[in-house]
């Protein structure tokens, strides 16, 4: 996609048939009615009075009156095929023209999606898809928290009471001696019932979506371990906390040691702690191989599904692309290698992990993915059971039909829809901005075809469990679809004022938010995965139905936009559906101290929003607002101050493990953790615009 203005004169290839013209414009084309074509603007559109929406797909559409009187147009797309009839190309002065003469005029919300955390030489750079850059669209949210803050200064005694815990605690540091690192790796496992519990939870939630390992050959290292643990090697015993650390997110209940008083939580950050410090330790075997470049995805799952370090996920997944590609994974192995069909086969899975790991951080970031489209040729995975894949396989393994549920399938169909979703990611996040509607209806036409292709995976003689697996893997396939399409769409969804493309995108981000929500409710409803785990899209789909509302009820509301004050009904369900997120991110906070930006940001946007669309009850909406932060807060304080009588030390004794004299560990704990998704790197960088956060000292 090349979205950098061009000349506007257009460039007929010989021997290519041009475009057959629209025959519709788009206004005509969603009345059904029947179009007289003309330019700048059809004569039905001319006599509704509705003569300046009037837009052709294609590109055509009205010249803008600086076209008319021959400068510099600012859009280079729908008025430019018009344009170019009579308008010599553009010149080098043109081209080279400042930022604000180039882009066009409703991009300027665009502008404002991103932002560039700035200290000196310090950045921080967040970009158009991250999702907390919402909150800019409601103008009138910095006024609503000063309110409320100047309402309730119990608030700014509470950031001060969590502001003041220290974040000195344990750290591993390196050890050379493999037997002692082992030794420590060994002594952390868990207890072979609450790994029995933890691993299978991996396989059934986790490795039918990231696939790492050969379940049936990591199943029988597994056995091979509790039958002899002492001869387990180190390098299977740090995959094997990751496996565990990635399966307690989802059960913050289990007792994990009943003689200690850690959580959950903690002991998950312990394993990874120890994992990652085995990874970089010189006992390591060398990082071209297959089961280290395993163990460094495992890691970054394990650290997603416990919100370790997720200011730097984005950084991390693109040192492992690059690792990988240093490895050659992003090549097809040709026939003339001498690989055996199995390892080809889990190079294509290992693959297509990391990708989707780079290509998940980069849409939550807002940056660019570390790969393109054009850097790899590595082919899809087979949709095949890895029990049809044995390591002494000879020959090519027969793929079967996705409509047969495997444990590739999901990443199977993922693959699928890789490119659209690489496009989207490029499109949003790139650096070249124009309102291009013509490539948001095409790339909307391959998302939606990627979601016809999802398989229902009905068996009715398959047992609760097969039937819950396949109602997972159709339901995440559907969120992380339905979450591009959101980002797709808010380009022109925050148009002002509004028009007839910005009412088409803000429908299909409405549906898209809702079926977001709705497939989260129903995974939590069915048990399948617990509140915690509910992230992909969650604070991202909350958000926009907010917006829809405020963009109905707050200062920019219009005839054109006022689509749901005809049923009040639709309003007060949408509310409530967006309170249901407070709900899965309060649980979230409680069980791993994380989600605490979102929160605020989410609760204070629910208050504005509930008075501008019920001003009588105004006052009530803003105490309901006050009382949710300051609840989350009083929890987080009693949490914390546990936390400092029990100061989270390890036993002394065990081998591998010092306290760090460093007051900065080398990874960060449940504190600095919280402290640093409060402060400067999460939350800090809208006290330069906005002050919408209490944790600003």
């Amino acid at each position: 996609m090349n979205r950098v203005p061009t000349s506007s004169r257009r460039v007929v290839k010989p021997g290519v048939k041009r475009r057959r013209p629209p025959l519709a414009c788009i206004q005509c084309y969603q009345r059904k009615l029947k179009c007289g074509r003309e330019l700048p603007s059809c004569s039905r559109c001319s006599k509704a009075g509705i003569a300046d929406e009037c837009t052709y797909r294609g590109g055509r559409g009205p010249p803008s009156s600086t076209e008319v009187n021959g400068t510099d147009s600012s859009s280079g797309t729908a008025d430019a095929v018009t344009e170019s009839l009579r308008a010599p190309a553009l010149s080098v002065a043109a081209v080279g023209a400042s930022e604000s003469e180039r882009r066009p005029a409703s991009s300027d919300g665009q502008a404002k999606m991103a932002h560039l955390d700035e200290h000196e030489t310090v950045t921080k750079f967040y970009g158009y898809s991250y999702p907390l850059n919402f909150y800019q669209q409601f103008t009138e949210l910095r006024p609503y928290i000063i309110q409320i803050k100047t309402d309730n200064p119990s608030i700014n005694a509470l950031r001060d009471d969590i502001y003041s815990v220290p974040t000195h605690r344990y750290r591993y540091l390196p050890v050379t001696q493999d037997t002692a690192l082992g030794d420590t790796l060994r002594q952390l496992i868990p207890k072979k019932p609450i790994a029995d519990a933890l691993v299978q939870t991996y396989i059934d939630r986790f490795e039918i979506v990231h696939r790492v390992f050969d379940i049936p050959a990591f199943i029988t290292a597994y056995n091979n371990h509790w039958a002899n643990p002492l001869c387990t090697q180190a390098s299977f015993l740090s995959q094997l906390l990751l496996v565990v650390a990635t399966a307690a997110s989802f059960h913050s209940g289990i007792s994990i040691d009943v003689d200690s008083s850690k959580t959950v939580h903690d002991h998950a950050l312990a394993w990874v702690d120890a994992a990652e410090t085995w990874l970089g330790s010189p006992a390591n075997p060398s990082s071209r191989s297959s089961d280290n470049l395993a163990s460094h995805c495992l890691l970054l799952i394990a650290k997603r599904a416990n919100y370790i370090q997720e200011g730097s996920f984005w950084t991390q997944t693109g040192a492992l692309v690059r690792r990988a590609m240093a490895a050659g994974y992003h090549r097809e192995a040709t026939s003339t290698v001498k690989m055996s069909p199995y390892y080809r086969e889990m190079r294509r899975r290992l693959w297509m992990t990391i990708i989707e790991l780079d290509l998940q951080a980069s849409i939550e970031r807002g940056m660019p993915t570390n790969v393109r489209i054009g850097d790899f040729n590595t082919i899809s995975p087979l949709n095949i059971d890895d029990d049809k894949l044995p390591n002494s396989i000879q020959d090519s393994p027969k793929d079967v039909p996705l409509t047969t549920l495997t444990n590739t399938s999901f990443q199977v169909l993922l693959y699928r829809s890789l490119p659209v979703r690489l496009k989207i990611c490029a499109f949003v996040n790139g650096c070249c901005e124009q309102d291009d509607f013509d490539q948001v209806l095409q790339l909307e036409g391959e998302l939606g075809q990627a979601l016809q292709d999802i398989p229902e995976w009905t068996n009715p003689q398959a047992d609760p469990r097969q039937q819950q697996t396949a109602m997972y893997l159709a339901s995440l396939l559907r969120i992380v679809l339905h979450q591009y399409a959101i980002v797709l769409h808010i380009q022109f969804s925050i148009q002002v004022p509004p028009s007839s493309k910005s009412a088409i995108c803000r429908r299909a981000r409405l549906e898209a938010s809702m079926k977001i929500l709705d497939l989260h409710q129903k995974l939590l409803y069915d048990e399948i995965i617990p509140a915690q785990a509910c992230r992909t899209g969650l604070v991202l789909a909350a958000l926009n139905i907010c917006h829809e509302i405020y963009m109905n009820f707050g200062p920019h509301s219009s005839e054109h936009s006022a689509t749901m004050t005809i049923f009040p009904e639709i309003s007060t369900f949408l509310i409530a559906t967006a309170e249901q997120v407070l709900q899965m991110l309060e649980t979230r906070i409680s069980e791993t101290l994380k989600g605490l930006n979102e929160y605020y940001i989410l609760s204070m946007t629910i208050g504005l929003v509930k008075s501008k669309l019920w001003p009588e009850s105004s006052a009530k909406s803003d105490k309901e607002a006050a009382d949710r932060v300051t609840r989350i807060c009083t929890i987080l304080q009693t949490l914390l101050a546990t936390i400092r009588q029990k100061n989270l030390l390890l036993d002394p004794g065990l081998p591998g493990l010092e306290l760090s004299e460093d007051p900065s560990p080398l990874l960060p704990d449940s504190i600095t953790e919280l402290l640093s998704s409060m402060l400067p790197q999460d939350m800090g960088f809208i006290n330069n615009n906005l002050d919408v956060t209490f944790f600003h000292m």
